[in-house]
């Protein structure tokens, strides 16, 4: 007797299909006040950022309005603060990875400097501070943090104390030039409020 053998395929087990990396997109928490927080897969790192931009009606700036930003990144327990000015016309470029060397770049980028002062006001006004802060490629100003580089002997860290007591932030060029922006002031105190929600902030 011939037998004919037919073969059959088992149906394959589906596998779960690999998950897009999706880029996490900034949320309104209040008025002018945005959230944006995400991990950043290379790092690790775990990223909180608050940016506070001026009413239209207080912004003598065309398009995007002056933004005044605090990042707070968490990396495996380590806690770090950022703080970033705007003057306006500048897209929030949200978070980047600190620096990590390769045989083509040994060492970190150098970015230009721009003395600003800062004026905290509130139930009184403060006198001025005058600090370095870097001028970065994608046109916002970065607080240059305590460092082997850096001028500044306070981290934004301290100057948290100042605006937890004097939520008025006035900023400007500590010698404007012609065509140099005008003064911000930012009334922070939805951020601050916003910032206590975050562990990654705490000290």
């Amino acid at each position: 007797m011939l037998f004919l053998l037919v073969s059959g395929t088992l149906p394959a087990q589906d596998s779960p299909a690999p998950q897009p990396v999706t880029t996490p997109q900034p949320v309104t928490v209040g008025p002018n006040l945005m959230r944006l927080e995400g991990v950043d897969q290379a790092s690790g790192i775990h990223f909180v950022r608050l940016s506070l931009t001026l009413p239209p009606a207080t912004s003598a700036a065309q398009g995007l309005p002056p933004r005044f930003t605090v990042e707070c990144d968490d990396n495996n327990g380590k806690h770090n603060l950022l703080w970033f000015i705007s003057f306006g016309g500048v897209p929030d470029p949200g978070f980047a990875p600190p620096f990590r060397s390769t045989q083509n770049a040994l060492f970190p980028p150098r970015y230009p400097s721009v003395k600003l002062k800062m004026t905290f006001e509130g139930y009184i006004k403060w006198k001025p501070f005058t600090k370095e802060w870097s001028a970065l490629p994608s046109g916002e100003l970065r607080y240059r943090n305590p460092g082997t580089d850096s001028p500044n002997m306070e981290s934004p860290r301290y100057w948290m104390q100042y605006l937890n007591s004097l939520p008025g932030l006035r900023i400007e060029n500590a010698k404007p030039g012609k065509g140099d922006p005008a003064e911000l002031f930012f009334q922070s105190q939805p951020l601050l409020n916003e910032l206590k929600k975050s562990p990654e902030c705490e000290p």
